[in-house]
């Protein structure tokens, strides 16, 4: 990409699923794409204009490699290739890669994946390169800007976690060490995608924060984040931007928080702090996105207010009792999955419904 203009203006997202999620299979994104295509996304089209550059995570494998149709665990969080075109039409330039779901469908799904992302006119971001992540470069000005993409998530699927294909960092002090030879080589604006923290949890924990504060100081202009399904304050630190958490964009989750996020806009110019605004955004229960109306703006409004977490009153002190929290509301998610499986139990096709029920009956037997 190549603009004249020396200011660079970003739009960034969320998680994105083309996939049905678990709880959801054969009524979640898949099926809903297969339904109503670019209605889905149609309203968001106007957030993106004037942005020189798009981002989202891609949080579900997009390939059909592998996948027996029939077979639940090979079904769920799978998404069709073909959706992708959508997602491109709507504006998104670049996909990040590196998140915990990656490599669910095995390796050759993932580089399937990633061949799909491009035949479908996006670039990909988060893949391993030689030691090193790879770097997306926009020219503008006659300045290359560097955007790049980590997980610092543990990696759940494939046997060999020495090896990964995508960038999965759990060495933080040798991340902050290959950011700051990142920044070395990049003589315009710093961006990183990066996925981290917890789920459930409107707010970062003390050490996501510190580590986000790292970020900048090593040489980040901009931090955005996402994993947690919920959005999170965004902080304005020293020079530099972090946004914890941008909550789920394409998603087929059901409680109210995780419906609840926003297009993040911001505007970058050399020797001047990053500006920044935010569309937000509602996911509807027919999964369509839609500029949210005013009590969910206000919410979302507040859920991005760095003086509300400042002034917590029952922050947690230590990462133990963030985890402890964590733990608490990963409960009460899988009791309202529970809830919604009972409720849209007429909605499952016949052979995922019984899979579904005996894999959850073995997983309370065996309490994996």
């Amino acid at each position: 990409m190549t603009k004249a203009n020396k200011n660079l203006k970003i739009s960034a997202v969320g998680d994105i699923s083309l996939g049905d999620h678990p709880v959801c299979v054969g009524h979640g994104m898949r099926s809903a794409f297969s339904r109503r295509g670019f209605s889905i996304l149609e309203e968001m089209t106007e957030c993106f204009e004037g942005a020189d550059i798009v981002i989202g995570n891609l949080e579900t494998v997009t390939s059909d490699v592998g996948l027996e149709s029939r077979k639940l665990a090979s079904f769920e969080m799978r998404g069709n290739p073909e959706h992708l075109r959508f997602l491109k039409q709507v504006g998104i330039d670049a996909l990040g890669v590196a998140n915990n779901h990656a490599m669910q469908h095995g390796e050759p799904a993932f580089w399937d994946t990633v061949s799909n992302i491009r035949k479908s006119g996006m670039d990909v971001i988060g893949l391993e390169a030689s030691g090193s992540t790879n770097v997306h470069v926009i020219s503008h000005g006659g300045l290359d800007s560097h955007l790049f993409n980590v997980s610092l998530r543990p990696e759940e699927w494939a046997e060999d976690k020495d090896s990964l294909p995508y960038s999965n960092r759990q060495d933080h002090k040798a991340l902050l060490a290959e950011v700051e030879r990142l920044r070395a080589n990049c003589p315009g604006f710093l961006i990183c995608s990066i996925h981290w923290g917890l789920e459930f949890l409107d707010y970062p924990s003390t050490r996501q924060v510190e580590f986000g504060r790292a970020l900048v100081d090593a040489g980040v202009d901009v931090v955005f984040g996402h994993h947690s399904h919920v959005v999170q304050p965004v902080e304005r630190y020293k020079k530099g931007l972090i946004f914890y958490s941008l909550g789920n964009f394409v998603f087929d989750l059901w409680s109210d928080s995780t419906k609840q996020t926003l297009v993040a806009n911001v505007e970058l110019e050399i020797g001047e702090p990053p500006r920044f605004s935010w569309v937000p955004v509602i996911i509807g229960n027919d999964f369509c996105l839609r500029v949210a109306d005013q009590a969910t703006k206000k919410k979302v409004d507040s859920l991005l207010s760095w003086e509300r977490f400042q002034e917590m009153k029952d922050k947690p002190a230590t990462e133990e009792e963030y985890v402890r929290r964590y733990k608490v509301e990963e409960s009460r998610f899988r009791y309202s999955s529970y809830r919604y499986f009972i409720r849209n139990f007429f909605r499952y096709p016949p052979g995922f419904l019984i899979q579904s029920l005996a894999r959850t009956a073995y997983r309370r037997l065996t309490g994996t």
